[in-house]
């Protein structure tokens, strides 16, 4: 996150744990959307990009390109960390 108007790093601040429970439900569900989404329309490739679309889109606005880039960098690096220790 970018840095806070009084000079502290919002990134670095801890999460409750109720604050970490309710981002987690919240990613869940949205995921779960979009499977019934995938699984009605037949079309996982079309959910794919119209999510990542909206992602990339709001990310930006809200955080700017750099912080954009990380989180999809980040996201894609946990993708091949899990297809990796799937390998195994």
């Amino acid at each position: 996150m970018a840095a806070a108007q009084d000079g502290t790093d919002e990134a670095c601040q801890e999460l409750s744990p109720e604050e970490v429970a309710r981002l987690e439900a919240l990613r869940d569900g949205v995921e779960s959307l979009l499977d019934a989404v995938t699984a009605r329309h037949c079309d996982p490739e079309a959910v794919a990009f119209a999510a990542g679309r909206y992602a990339a889109m709001r990310i930006y606005r809200l955080h700017g390109r750099a912080e954009a880039m990380d989180f999809f960098n980040r996201c894609i690096a946990t993708v091949e960390i899990a297809d990796d220790l799937n390998l195994g």
